[in-house]
């Protein structure tokens, strides 16, 4: 056989795999999804994020059919589940429910990160958005920000804030509102938002930083006070608290966002079909209406969306983290 034969024949077998895998990959797309869809989040049972993460499951499941399952990665802020999400396989069946901490402040808080929230996923839809409040004991004399602000500012060091540890989200929006008393509250980490609360209430702490749904039964009950929240509208689970810009107090635009992103080089056809199924799962009357009651607001977005969104946010709290000196590893 001569060496022109040769290369025919050759030639030949590279088109006829080609023809024999490419509809194969096709027919698998088509079909998709036809085995358990893997949703992880990267935080431990029971907080906010599991609790979106498990609604969002149930809703897909009874939208589309699908069979969701959710797994908890919790570790080291975040990262670590984050991590194995970006390294799996871009077929669809592993999914990240993923926030502002992962996808935007970590790559300026850890020096040796593994992924690149731009590089390593898929963007798919936001998820959701959770205004932050800004809650003070009783004790505390000031009945707006402002005041707060100005009673800081008159004693630095006599004022001090909780947050849920250093260089998360509530410590570094309360960098953003100590910008504003030039730096005179004092930080005091906690571990989790719940002892955050506990301290508020107890005196311990003057002010503290979390998400709207873990100081509301406290709140309700008149053992602390919210002063305001960030983001640019008011929360129909708690009408009467001001943003911080009604209260004059600007540059607070801070918001806890959760997202879902898939692995990086996602099939363009999977991504027309699953990013739907989000949206529609999202768009459930009842889920949206049990967690506006708890201070979070769903909300979907396409990819091109969220993935501007986490371009801006990413120099936006690499300034702060800079600013605040945190480094978690």
């Amino acid at each position: 056989m001569n060496l022109w034969v040769q290369s025919k024949l050759g030639l030949f077998a590279g088109i006829l795999a080609l023809a024999t895998v490419a509809p194969s990959a096709a027919l698998a797309q088509q079909g998709y999804p036809d085995k358990p869809i893997r949703l992880v989040t990267p935080f431990p049972p029971g907080g906010a994020a599991d609790t979106l993460a498990r609604a969002l499951a149930k809703s897909l499941s009874e939208a589309h059919g699908a069979t969701v399952v959710v797994e908890n990665r919790a570790g080291a802020g975040g990262t670590i589940g984050t991590a194995s999400v970006a390294k799996a396989a871009p077929d669809g069946y592993t999914l990240l429910l993923g926030n502002v901490s992962t996808l935007a402040t970590a790559p300026s808080l850890y020096t040796k990160l593994t992924y690149d929230p731009l590089k390593d996923f898929t963007p798919l839809t936001l998820v959701g958005r959770s205004p932050l409040v800004f809650a003070v004991n009783p004790g505390v004399k000031a009945n707006n920000l402002k005041e707060l602000i100005a009673a800081a500012t008159a004693q630095p060091g006599a004022l001090d804030y909780g947050s849920s540890g250093a260089g998360s989200i509530t410590h570094l929006t309360g960098e953003l509102l100590n910008v504003n008393t030039k730096g005179a509250m004092v930080h005091v980490p906690y571990k989790g938002s719940a002892p955050v609360v506990m301290a508020m209430v107890s005196g311990e702490l003057d002010m503290g930083v979390t998400q709207v749904a873990e100081m509301l039964q406290q709140y309700r009950a008149k053992q602390v006070r919210a002063l305001a929240i960030t983001g640019n509208q008011r929360l129909s689970a708690i009408p009467e608290v001001p943003t911080a810009a009604e209260a004059g107090v600007t540059g607070l635009d801070a918001t806890t966002w959760y997202a879902v992103v898939a692995p990086q080089g996602l099939p363009q056809p999977v991504i027309d079909k699953l990013q739907p199924m989000l949206v529609k799962a999202l768009d459930n009357p009842d889920m949206k209406k049990r967690f506006a009651e708890e201070g979070l607001i769903l909300e979907s977005s396409t990819p091109e969306a969220l993935q501007d969104l986490m371009r801006s946010d990413i120099p936006k709290w690499a300034e702060v983290v800079k600013r605040a000196g945190v480094k978690l590893d």
